[in-house]
């Protein structure tokens, strides 16, 4: 078993990158005056990207799940459901496709995906179900037309770094520091699932606020008895979409301080505050966690 390495110095310079490509849809609103459209679009790929990376990330767990004593459950399963002690006692059994379909040089740098795991994989993908209504509401309600956002060029060039971000950073969670070998495949999952559903909390509390806010300055604003643009540097712009900053602000802040809890909470034995909330639930005692990033 290979012992967890926990971040150093050097991947400071992994976090700016991670950070700087979240102001990146900032950019585009108070630079290139894009509307809300664009910046849900962004959002929604990079969330689509980092759940399809989390689930084949799953495939390769090799502890077995425990689902006693749980507060979060993910989709397709429930404080009802039942595991199947045949199928997770035990060494898991390789599937043996990646012998299959890699070149035996880099088949030998990736670990097996193991049969136990595709079923789990497939339960949670309900999840894409509700990405997929999402969409559908963000097409009917908000992008009127989600193509054309999509397929700009700014937008598809943002998206990219994104989500490249996030797979960078996903490869350094489970696959520089091998946690595959520490983690289930609920555990794996079950991260993904919680960010998504931080993610939903701020679009539900943060951006309502955010816009309301937008609008008690630009009632402020209007009242004042001089003209707007004598404040020069400090005056709003005309052409940002204040539906678009209500938006990208509160997510901007929002990811950033999700991505530095990310890398305590995978980082850290028992973190605490925000990042604990990004720590999937480990049923090994914490003594037994710190002596496995030991060895």
């Amino acid at each position: 078993m290979t012992a967890l390495r926990p971040s150093t110095s050097s991947d400071g310079g992994g976090l700016a990158v991670v950070l700087a490509a979240n102001l990146l849809p900032v950019a585009g609103v108070l630079v290139l005056g894009w509307r809300a459209a664009e910046v849900l679009v962004v959002y929604w790929i990079e969330l689509v990207v980092m759940v399809a990376a989390y689930s084949v990330a799953a495939l390769f767990a090799e502890r077995p799940i425990d689902l006693e004593d749980r507060e979060f459950y993910i989709v397709g399963f429930s404080e009802n459901s039942e595991i199947d002690p045949d199928r997770w006692s035990g060494d898991p059994e390789p599937v043996g496709v990646v012998d299959r379909v890699l070149p035996s040089a880099v088949a030998e740098r990736v670990p097996p995906i193991y049969r136990r795991n595709v079923p789990v994989v497939a339960r949670s993908l309900g999840i894409a179900g509700f990405l997929a209504f999402g969409a559908l509401v963000l097409a009917d309600t908000v992008v009127t037309d989600p193509v054309a956002a999509a397929s700009s060029p700014a937008v598809l060039a943002a998206s990219l770094a994104v989500c490249v971000s996030q797979a960078a950073e996903i490869r350094r969670e489970f696959f520089v520091t091998p946690r595959y070998e520490q983690w289930s495949p609920y555990m794996v999952l079950e991260a993904a699932q919680r960010v998504v559903t931080y993610y939903l909390c701020i679009g539900m509390v943060a951006v309502p606020v955010s816009f309301l806010g937008l609008v008690l300055v630009a009632g402020a604003v209007d009242a004042l008895p001089v003209d707007p643009a004598a404040l020069g540097p400090l005056a709003p712009a005309t052409d940002v979409d204040p539906f678009a900053l209500a938006y990208v602000v509160p997510f901007a802040l929002a990811k950033a301080a999700a991505d530095r809890s990310r890398r305590i909470a995978f980082d850290e034995v028992d973190p605490g505050g925000l990042a604990g909330w990004f720590a999937p639930e480990d049923p090994r005692p914490a003594w037994l966690r710190e002596q496995e990033r030991e060895w």
